[in-house]
Formats: C-alpha cells, sequence, structure tokens
C-alpha cells in the first residue's frame, strides 16, 4: 500500500506541474490577444481618424552619360538617337507624380554633327529633348568655358558643377543646384539635384579651356552640398557625377539617395553604404547612347513627414530601343541641323600651297606631307616633344587651294582625340622598330599590286613628327632605326618625353610601350586641332609640308652632324582599283538589355507602428511577471 500511496502522490504532483504550465500559457495567449486587439485598434484608428495616411510620390528619372554627340539613329554603332530616346522618356515619365531627365557629362563633342557648330546642334537637340539639368564631363569644355556657358542656355538645361569655381572663390556656373516639387495629396515631395566634376577632368582638357578655374575636391563639395540641401528641406537629394571610381565616391557622402555618374562607360546599377551606416544608390548608363537608364524611385512620405526610397532602373539597349516611338518634333531638329551643318562644312578655314597626301597606299609605306600636317597640329596643341599618327586614322586628301571644314572631317572622321603620355627614348625606338617592320610589309604588299596582300595592321605604321629618324632598311628587326633626334640632340634612352597621340592609337596592341603608359593629358579631337593648325597660315603649312623626318641612309654613311639627302621610297603607279571602306570604331556592348535592378531600402517604421510595439513590448513583460508570480503563489 505504501508504493501505491507513493504513487498516487507523484501523479498528483504532475498534475500541479501541468496545471502551472496550462496557466502561463493561457495568460500569454490573453496578453497576446489584448495587445493584437489594441494594434487593430490603433491601426483602425490611423485610417479612419484625422491623420492622413503615407503617401508614396513614382518619381520618374531618365538618365544619359558619355553620349559624346552621338545624337543620330545608328544600327552599325548601335546608337539609340536622340529623336528615339525622346520617345523612350515620353513613354516612361507618362502618367508619373514627377519626372527628371538628366545627363553625367561629355555630351557636347565627339561627332562632326558637333565639332561643325561648336557643341550648338546638340544643345539644340538637348532642348527639345527636355534635359532638366547634367553636370560638366571633360570633353564639355573643349569649346571653351564662356562657350559651355552658352550651350547651357541654348540647350535649356542647368548646368551643375558646384565645385568648380572661378578666380575670386564663387562658382563658376549660375546655380549649384535644382530644385523640384511635387504635390500630391495635399503633401509637397522636395528634390534636390547637385553635381560634381572630379578634378581630374581639369587635366583632361585643353589647359586654356579651364584657365583660372579651380576644380575643387569632389568629395569635400558633395557632403556640403548634400547637407545645405537637406537643412533647405529637400526629402530626396541626386548627385550628378563625372568622376573617376564613383562607387567610391559616393561611399564617402552622407545625405545622398540617389548617384547618376558618368566618365567610366560603364554599366553599373548598385548601392553602397556611406559613414553613417546608410544605402546609396549608384548608376551609370554605358556610353555613346548605346543605352539609356530608366529609374523609379518609389517615395514614401510618411505621416511625420519622414520619407524613404524605393529604387529600380531598367536599362534599354540599342535593341531594346527600337520598340519605342521617335518624337517627330526631335527628328525635325535634327533634320534642320543636318541641313545647317552642309552649309558650316563649306566653311573655309585656311590654304594649302601644295597638296597634301593622303592616299590610302602612300600613307602606308613611307611619312608624308600630310602625315607632317597632323602630327605639327598636335605638336602645337599639346606642347609635347613628340607626336604620332597612325596612318589608318588619315582618310583623305587635300587638295592644294582653299581648305574647307569638310575637307578637314574627311581627313579625320573618327573624332578620336589627342591624349599625351610619358614614354623613354629607349621606348620610343621600339616603337619605331615595330613601324619599320609593318612598313616593309606593307612595301612588299604594294609592290604585288594585291589587296589582298596588305597586312592587317597597315594602318598602324606611324607618321612622326618632333624627331628626326634616320633608318636603314636593309638591317635585321631590331638594328633598323639608327638615329632619332630631337632638336638636333640623340635620343637619351633614360630620359622620358612626352608623346602626343589620337586616343585609338594611344591604346594600340600594336605598341605596348604606348598603350601601358599612364595618360598624362587629354585634347580636344584630331580635325579640331587640325583646323587649329591651317589657322596659322598657310606659312605654316608650308613649312611643316616640306619637312623630312623619317630619312632611309645606310648605316655605313650615318654621321648625325651632317646633314643627309633623305631617300623618299618609290611608289609604284597602280591600277584603278577600290579602296576598303572606312573601318568604322568598334564600341563594346556592357550594357544590360532590358534587365532591371531592384534594390530596396529598409522601411522605417511611423508614429503608429511604434506605439504599438512598444505596447506589445510592456504587456508581454507584465505577462512574464505574472506567469512567475503566479508559479511562485502555487
Amino acid at each position: 500500500m505504501r508504493i501505491t500511496n507513493v504513487r498516487l502522490i507523484k501523479g498528483r504532483s504532475k498534475m500541479k506541474q501541468l496545471k502551472k504550465q496550462w496557466n502561463k500559457v493561457t495568460v500569454l495567449l490573453l496578453t497576446f490577444g489584448i495587445v493584437f486587439g489594441l494594434f487593430g485598434a490603433v491601426t483602425v484608428q490611423a485610417q479612419d481618424g484625422n491623420a492622413p495616411a503615407s503617401t508614396i510620390f513614382d518619381v520618374k528619372i531618365v538618365h544619359t552619360n558619355d553620349i559624346h554627340a552621338r545624337v543620330e539613329e545608328d544600327d552599325y554603332n548601335q546608337v539609340i538617337g536622340m529623336d528615339r530616346l525622346s520617345g523612350i522618356a515620353q513613354t516612361f515619365t507618362e502618367g508619373a507624380d514627377g519626372s527628371l531627365m538628366l545627363d553625367s557629362g561629355d555630351t557636347f563633342h565627339g561627332q562632326p554633327i558637333a565639332t561643325l557648330v561648336k557643341g550648338e546642334s546638340v544643345a539644340k537637340l538637348m532642348k527639345a529633348c527636355g534635359y532638366d539639368a547634367m553636370t560638366t564631363g571633360n570633353h564639355d569644355w573643349s569649346y571653351g568655358k564662356e562657350h559651355l556657358k552658352e550651350l547651357g542656355g541654348i540647350a535649356n538645361v542647368k548646368i551643375l558643377s558646384g565645385n568648380i569655381k572661378s578666380a575670386d572663390g564663387t562658382s563658376f556656373f549660375d546655380t549649384d543646384a535644382l530644385v523640384k516639387e511635387i504635390t500630391k495629396n495635399g503633401k509637397t515631395l522636395k528634390i534636390g539635384v547637385f553635381g560634381v566634376s572630379d578634378p581630374e577632368m581639369k587635366n583632361k582638357t585643353t589647359p586654356s579651356n579651364v584657365e583660372g578655374l579651380d576644380f575643387q575636391d569632389a568629395v569635400a563639395y558633395a557632403k556640403r552640398e548634400a547637407a545645405t540641401l537637406k537643412a533647405e528641406g529637400c526629402d530626396v537629394v541626386i548627385a550628378l557625377s563625372h568622376t573617376l571610381d564613383p562607387k567610391n565616391v559616393a561611399a564617402q557622402v552622407d545625405g545622398v539617395d540617389l548617384w547618376l555618374c558618368g566618365h567610366e562607360h560603364i554599366e553599373l546599377s548598385e548601392s553602397v553604404t556611406t559613414p553613417d551606416g546608410s544605402k546609396t544608390y549608384v548608376s551609370e548608363s554605358g556610353h555613346y547612347l548605346n543605352s539609356v537608364g530608366l529609374i523609379d524611385l518609389n517615395c514614401t512620405m510618411d505621416e511625420d513627414g519622414s520619407v524613404h526610397v524605393d529604387y529600380e532602373k531598367t536599362s534599354v539597349d540599342y535593341e531594346k530601343a527600337q520598340n519605342y516611338p521617335k518624337d517627330a518634333s526631335v527628328t525635325a531638329v535634327l533634320d534642320t541641323i543636318k541641313a545647317e551643318n552642309e552649309t558650316a562644312l563649306n566653311r573655309v578655314i585656311g590654304t594649302s600651297p601644295v597638296e597634301l597626301d593622303g592616299v590610302w597606299e602612300h600613307i602606308r609605306i613611307g611619312q608624308t606631307n600630310l602625315g607632317n600636317v597632323i602630327t605639327d597640329a598636335y605638336l602645337l596643341a599639346t606642347g609635347a616633344d613628340i607626336a604620332f599618327e597612325n596612318a589608318g586614322g588619315i582618310r583623305a586628301s587635300i587638295a592644294a587651294g582653299t581648305v574647307t571644314y569638310g575637307d578637314v572631317i574627311d581627313v579625320s572622321p573618327y573624332e578620336n582625340y589627342v591624349v599625351t603620355k610619358k614614354l623613354t627614348g629607349a621606348q620610343i625606338k621600339e616603337m619605331l622598330e615595330s613601324s619599320l617592320t609593318i612598313q616593309r610589309n606593307c612595301i612588299v604588299a604594294n609592290d604585288s599590286g594585291e589587296w589582298d596582300a596588305w597586312p592587317n595592321d597597315s594602318g598602324s605604321y606611324l607618321q612622326v613628327g618632333g624627331i628626326i629618324v634616320r633608318f636603314d632598311s636593309a638591317q635585321p628587326a631590331g638594328a633598323r632605326v639608327l638615329s632619332v633626334q630631337k632638336d638636333g640632340q640623340e635620343l637619351d634612352d633614360t630620359k622620358e618625353y612626352t608623346v602626343a597621340a589620337n586616343n585609338y592609337l594611344a591604346g594600340s596592341d600594336s605598341y605596348p610601350q604606348l598603350a601601358n603608359a599612364a595618360e598624362i593629358g587629354e585634347y580636344s579631337c584630331c580635325a579640331e586641332l587640325l583646323i587649329q593648325f591651317f589657322e596659322q597660315g598657310s606659312d605654316a603649312v608650308t613649312a611643316s609640308a616640306a619637312k623630312q623626318n623619317m630619312i632611309q641612309t645606310t648605316k655605313e654613311t650615318v654621321k648625325p652632324e651632317q646633314p643627309s639627302v633623305p631617300v623618299i621610297p618609290s611608289v609604284q603607279e597602280q591600277p584603278s582599283k577600290e579602296q576598303p571602306e572606312a573601318v568604322k570604331t568598334e564600341v563594346k556592348k556592357e550594357q544590360a538589355s532590358g534587365t532591371k535592378t531592384s534594390v530596396k531600402s529598409p522601411k522605417t517604421a511611423d508614429s503608429n507602428e511604434l506605439f504599438c510595439w512598444m505596447i506589445l513590448l510592456l504587456l508581454s513583460g507584465g505577462a512574464g511577471s505574472i506567469c512567475l508570480v503566479q508559479g511562485n503563489k502555487r
């Protein structure tokens, strides 16, 4: 019996423990019921009371960068064109609460349609498209600082680069920011836009274009301007930038919701963390108008006036763009510009007393007087020691007599621009040796009379300026260059010299010495520099055309202190034959094809939600205390 009583006692003890646990569960369930009842009541009050609900502003942004005057639709190079761009913008922004059309620079310069009228054609098209604001790229300064201001007026666009100051410390451009207000449901969303240009951009244009201007630190300025716009009540801050490493710049600045970037010619859509732990979004939209960035900003304004932003980007490339209509009004502006440019092409820019030889075969087997003029034009503009031009960059001759704008465009149609780099004397001699190898192969091809015999790198043969080169083509490769003199002095193998070349040649695989060297300067396009040279007058052209920069001789007869009689490679007469079509610059398609990138920002709780959660925590703590007390009592 004692054993049975023990079992009964143990059974009763277990029942008591189960009862205690059940009581605790009951208390907790009642507590949660009360809490969620209160939560529902508060929510209903917010919806049914006098306080307004949150308002979502649908803001659409159309973004471009690094157009480089690619304003005409071009299937071969996958250029969308400005008239179709406008059609895309209109379709995308239709029905939005507010919209902005923004550009991140390198817009007014880069094609003959712009060169002929110093960028005014592009400005007119920007106005027709309805751009709101832009920042400056390095190439936008190519026509001079004052003319850049004028282009902004023609485009009816605000140029925002507030970190660029005049000599007196004031901002060079008329305004530092664009502020746009959007009203909906009795609430107003205030958007502030500012722009910043990398100080390095000052070194990537002709010095005279930015003379007297101070390009201040981009990050420091962005911090100040973002804080200013926030202090002025802007709910959303957008930065337009033309900088190196845009993500790094964005990661150093608090208070910016969206960075729209240019200069690096990439597709970019990412978020980065700023010093205060916030997220900012960084976007770039390709280059050459091969792609358009369409950005959705869903800006939610809560009852207390706080705003949080959800970001979504769609990249529209050339193929996807064909699904959008062209804006007929922009097409009309483009047609008018093209007709006006026909007159500009006939404008006389100078004279030449002799024919300047740009014949396809001639410039690939030896130096020509047009090669001299082109390289001298580069030397004049850059102040470099030495200049090179690849034969493939010369596409026509210039007849003796008057020289027109159109003549120069025919010679240099690709709108490459000139850069400078530092090379040692030894590296320059290596380049000349490579060029002489190409020359030898081209002479063999020319003598054969067969187009198929020409080497693929025939266009890489170098026209040279600033130096006198004596060479012996009979010597083996690596030993053909006998002497290279600059101003009567032999090049020092270890000394660095400044070399000017067009940007295509500067990146050529044929000359890794040049391709691998750091760029130290950036100048206007080749055609513009050639025009400037003709504007010096016929005497300058005559002197340049008469030079002999490449002198063929023999190793035994080289005596640098004595003038040598130039030996020009003979060019045999060729039967009439069709010349190959000018090779168009290859454009890499780095942009996405209509893909969407969405990065969601964490939503900050409004005042009602915070109140309810505080009640939840308090009641949960109280429930726990009740359970403990009851457990102790029992």
